[in-house]
């Protein structure tokens, strides 16, 4: 009896960690852009101007991984990105309230350079623009809840990289 519960108990923890296996691989599966064919580059720079300039290039390389383009040794593609972003903070204060008022702009410009067979390069581009506006008004000594996160930026940077580059995606050849 005890030898068929210790079989019994290794199976179920065999099923267990086999499950939590599957949960990680489907959640890594989810991240990546489900495309029935991907193009491919051979090199892509990152071009970034502008406030919390290290973080959005890291993002935008994180996104084009979940993009439906791939690196490739035969490819002969180049891919630029170029972002600028500005942080825009504005305050008012009165004797009553403080009011805050925080945006976030991002513009990105996806260019893929192909050279042809007849030695000339065809030019593709796709350009987003993105803006997060975060408002608040409250009570003066209750503090602000109108801070633009680090999240908040990767979350529309990310976003953002992608519908560009699925745009420029349907463009190419």
């Amino acid at each position: 009896m005890s030898f068929k519960i210790k079989i019994l108990g290794v199976a179920l923890a065999a099923l267990m960690l086999n499950s939590g296996c599957a949960e990680k691989a489907e959640v890594e599966q989810k991240n990546i852009a489900q495309c029935a064919i991907f193009k491919t580059f051979a090199s892509a720079t990152f071009e970034v101007e502008g406030d919390m300039a290290e973080i959005i290039e890291k993002t935008a390389k994180k996104a084009l991984t979940k993009s439906c383009f791939k690196k490739s040794e035969s490819s002969n593609a180049n891919l630029r990105i170029k972002i600028n972003s500005k942080k825009i903070l504005q305050t008012e204060s009165g004797f009553i309230q403080d009011k805050h008022d925080n945006s976030f702009d991002v513009t990105i410009h996806a260019i893929m350079l192909i050279p042809t067979e007849q030695g000339g390069l065809t030019t593709l581009t796709s350009t987003q623009h993105a803006k997060l506006n975060l408002k608040s008004s409250q009570i003066a000594d209750l503090g602000s809840k109108s801070d633009i996160t680090e999240k908040d930026i990767n979350d529309l940077v990310e976003d953002n990289v992608l519908i560009t580059l699925n745009n420029l995606f349907k463009d190419m050849p």
